[in-house]
């Protein structure tokens, strides 16, 4: 049997696709994604792949992107190890590290431990880290939460070492579910229900605190069921757009009668946080 790779080099213009790319991709049999400055690299087995698969990938057939890519065969690699080489911990702030199973434990107050697999939110990426520094600010003491678009789970880890009364965390993709289980029990957390779902399975709650970093597509089409489960107070930090987005996504919020807060930048990707008025 052929255990050989295949990796699959894009380059995407604007930059601003590589996440709604991943997020397609991930629907598909690849194993790995590795963001380039100006595209990703996803690796599949080669037995698995079929160029005609492309052809379900909408972003590739837009046009609002121009995206290249270029297919080369390796030999199979220990990938673990190679992730293990190359994967480093995130220090956060003064208080919060985090990092991956096999590093050293850090002596924060916050040492969150996550072994991400194929799921984002590793901490390395800007809207991960804006997110996170928005949850060290916002009074998190008793609240009740929710996570949408989970991943590895470490936003809804973080809120519950924060003093959260429930969170509830859903992701509709299956891996992201399995390994927000996994890494709820490397930090001992025991207030995170998770549970494989799109927004539409947390109608009939109400929350304090709405979380949500994803692709901006997938942002919009949750606004509705955003308004759903919030009530007079809630808090919605949302991220995953670029600051030109900002203005945008304001607007279509302010249909939903939820009024821009503030916001944070770091190298051009927003976070932003809203009361639902």
């Amino acid at each position: 049997m052929d255990d050989s790779y295949l990796s699959l080099t894009f380059n995407v213009v604007p930059v601003s696709g590589i996440e709604i790319l991943i997020a397609e991709l991930s629907l598909l049999d690849f194993e790995l994604f590795e963001e380039k400055p100006q595209g990703l690299v996803a690796y599949i087995k080669a037995c698995d792949f079929n160029e005609n698969f492309l052809k379900k990938v909408n972003i590739l057939h837009s046009k609002d992107f121009e995206i290249k890519y270029e297919i080369n065969k390796i030999q199979n690699k220990n990938w673990n190890e190679e992730w293990e080489k190359n994967y480093d911990p995130v220090e956060i702030n003064e208080s919060c590290t985090i990092r991956a199973p096999f590093h050293k434990a850090s002596n924060k107050s916050y040492d969150i431990i996550i072994k991400p697999e194929m799921s984002f939110g590793t901490g390395h990426h800007e809207t991960t880290q804006l997110m996170i520094d928005f949850l060290f600010e916002q009074n998190l003491e008793n609240k009740k939460i929710c996570d949408v678009g989970c991943g590895t789970g470490v936003l809804s880890i973080i809120a519950e070492k924060r003093g959260a009364k429930k969170i509830d965390a859903v992701d509709i993709d299956v891996v992201c579910y399995d390994n927000t289980i996994d890494n709820i029990k490397r930090n001992d957390c025991k207030k995170i229900n998770t549970k494989q779902s799109s927004s539409d399975g947390l109608i009939g709650n109400n929350y304090d605190i709405i979380l949500s970093n994803i692709t901006l597509n997938n942002l919009k089409s949750n606004f509705e069921n955003f308004k759903k489960i919030s009530n007079q107070s809630t808090i919605l930090i949302i991220s995953g757009f670029y600051k030109n987005d900002l203005d945008r996504v304001n607007l279509m919020l302010k249909k939903f009668e939820f009024e821009l807060l503030d916001y944070k930048i770091k190298n051009n990707w927003v976070a932003s946080r809203y009361y639902c008025s």
